[in-house]
């Protein structure tokens, strides 16, 4: 399973380019369907390498030949790092796991403490609480999420702002967008040494806080009021930090600018996600899915695999020869051919007699071999190591 990890470091790239080319053809002002693309590709990235791994099916006929000449190299070779690699990435990808799951804990933790002491405002609007705990807006609770302010905003905000930030974090709930960035933070937590997992990340945020804008000028009906809002909301608390585990308003200060711009351009409209879209973007991760099958399947069934016995004949040793020699062990090596014959034979490991070792030869000569396959053509040259062991 450490070649599923690590072939999510290759694949991944396909991913994102996937994911990029796709949202290069839809308007900064579709938040919502270039955020729904986005998912999708944080979704591909932890699912096509289990698919790959598990799933063996033949490659449509749409995928090129280079493409997967391409995927079986970089999965060889990740198969070969991730059997050399051993207990020691098991034990360093379980501590990186453990710490950001910690992390993740202590989130949640701090997230239901603001929770209890949160105080119910119906003035401001159904669901709304106030907390003294908090210095940005946030939506917060998984199951059941409310929308939670400062108990400042309250007080100091004009009516229409404070509006505003509310319709923000409401359309947070409405679009599932709290549950969302739990899963988003679980990806990061298991692949957090997957740089892709960050970028996609990246986008994710900045598109799930554009999205929301959306609803926020639809509520307020004037972008540079709510463009000019969100300036001195950032500027009124710069180092505010919210918990993991809940989006918020306001955030990264380079994404919280690029969204300042969007809204004065006039870019904020659509609060739609075109489906069709989406649709072609899983469509092209299921594409790559059939690419990327790993060693175990389409890589090492039709492009890569090493030589390997089909019918293997039994050595023909005497009962006398095995108890005078019990626990023998002969290892042969194989050099096959293109065709799956044998060209050439060499003792590999003896067993000490020689009438044990020539009937072992013997039998991985009249064996059925299946040759090496490379770039997808049966070659010569191939070893398999024909192994023999007695008992008496």
């Amino acid at each position: 399973m450490i070649e599923v990890l690590l072939n999510g470091l290759w694949q991944g790239a396909f991913v994102v380019a996937v994911a990029g080319v796709v949202t290069a053809f839809v308007p900064q002002r579709h938040a919502a369907t270039r955020y729904a693309v986005w998912f999708a590709s944080l979704v591909a990235l932890g699912a096509l390498p289990l698919i790959g791994h598990f799933l063996f099916a033949a490659p449509p006929a749409a995928i090129p030949a280079a493409v997967i000449r391409t995927t079986t190299v970089a999965s060889h070779a990740t198969q070969r790092a991730a059997d050399a690699s051993g207990r020691w990435f098991w034990a360093i990808w379980l501590a990186g796991v453990l710490l950001c799951l910690s992390r993740l804990s202590l989130s949640y933790f701090r997230i239901t403490k603001i929770l209890r002491s949160a105080l119910a405002a119906p003035a401001i609007g159904k669901g709304v609480f106030t907390s003294p705990a908090i210095a940005t807006p946030i939506a917060a609770g998984i199951l059941h999420p409310v929308v939670i302010v400062p108990d400042d905003f309250a007080k100091t905000l004009d009516a229409v702002d404070l509006g505003s930030i509310v319709a923000h974090e409401r359309a947070h709930i409405l679009r599932k967008d709290v549950l969302g960035n739990l899963v988003q933070r679980c990806f990061e937590a298991l692949l957090f040494f997957n740089p892709w997992v960050y970028l996609i990340g990246h986008q994710l945020r900045k598109e799930r806080e554009a999205a929301c804008d959306d609803w926020a000028v639809h509520s307020v009906g004037d972008p540079d009021r709510y463009a000019s809002f969100l300036a001195t909301l950032a500027l009124r608390n710069p180092a505010a930090r919210t918990p993991l585990l809940t989006p918020s308003a306001v955030g990264s200060g380079r994404i919280l600018v690029g969204r300042i711009a969007r809204l004065l351009n006039g870019k904020a409209a659509d609060m739609r996600t075109n489906q069709p879209v989406v649709v072609t973007a899983v469509a092209l991760f299921v594409v790559l899915g059939f690419a990327f099958q790993t060693p175990r399947g389409l890589a090492a069934t039709n492009c890569f695999s090493e030589p390997e016995v089909i019918n293997p004949v039994r050595p023909d040793v005497s009962e006398s020869a095995v108890k005078a020699h019990p626990k023998a062990s002969v290892i042969v090596a194989v050099t096959v051919a293109a065709d799956g014959h044998v060209s050439d034979l060499k003792l590999f490991k003896s067993s000490g007699d020689e009438t044990i070792d020539t009937a072992v030869a013997r039998a991985a000569e009249h064996s059925t071999y299946k040759p090496e396959i490379r770039n997808c053509k049966a070659v010569s040259g191939g070893q398999y190591l024909f192994r023999a062991d007695f008992a008496p």
